[in-house]
């Protein structure tokens, strides 16, 4: 191999185990368009899809991928669940908020030459997403957690994330921030779902979160709530 694709596969080395676009590694080496189509054909690195390489690291599963690229993401709907309810609800799928749609594309692409399911959302303006760093992930914030997955109808994600939280909940935003979403496509405010979960939790698994008495009158969530807390209160 050429010395000077040499160099240059050692400039590379700080983005081991993540996807790179080119126009980014441009601003090392004018000729990287070139350089890395050459890198690729060597086999040093992995083409992913037009514009997009991936830099090889040893990677266990898909979050060590994760944690090892360097691209913003945000770990959020049932995965960040996951990830706050110690995976009560096993998912083989990821869902990942990405705020570029060039990258989105890419990441999607890679996964699913591995066999990884990943769902990816846009975000217009990621500064409305509350998230934290934890080790080298940006994940969901807990309470915009449980939101979510209370209108995504993911009931058991989100009582569960409650459950295993229940001394980290901020229950002032929590109410505050549920207030006027509703469950998907139906009039149940998250609110009062989340107090009539709570109900149900102090009679079955014997947490007590402060909140008003609520009756919803959909039975059908009623119902599917009701499951959600039997199964949470059981294997909690």
């Amino acid at each position: 191999m050429p010395e000077y694709l040499t160099e240059f596969n050692g400039k590379l080395r700080p983005f081991k185990g993540s996807l790179v676009r080119v126009k980014s590694v441009e601003s090392i080496e004018p000729n990287a368009k070139e350089y890395l189509n050459k890198l690729s054909k060597e086999s040093l690195i992995e083409w992913v899809k037009w514009g997009w390489y991936w830099v090889p690291a040893k990677i266990k599963d898909v979050w060590d991928f994760l944690e090892k690229d360097k691209n913003f993401k945000i770990v959020s709907a049932q995965t960040a669940a996951s990830f706050w309810n110690n995976d009560f609800v096993h998912r083989d799928f990821y869902v990942l908020k990405v705020k570029e749609k060039s990258y989105g594309k890419a990441l999607k692409e890679f996964a699913r030459k591995r066999g990884w399911s990943i769902e990816v959302e846009y975000l217009k303006d990621p500064t409305k997403i509350k998230y934290r760093k934890v080790g080298n992930l940006f994940v969901e914030d807990i309470e915009e957690n449980v939101i979510e997955c209370l209108q995504n109808w993911a009931f058991a994600d989100a009582f569960a994330t409650l459950y295993e939280n229940r001394d980290k909940i901020n229950l002032k935003r929590l109410y505050k921030e549920s207030y006027w979403k509703r469950i998907s496509k139906t009039n149940v405010r998250v609110k009062q779902a989340l107090e009539y979960g709570f109900h149900q939790l102090g009679e079955l698994g014997g947490v007590e979160f402060p909140h008003r008495e609520t009756r919803l009158k959909d039975d059908f969530v009623k119902r599917e709530i009701d499951e959600a807390i039997e199964k949470v209160a059981e294997l909690g």
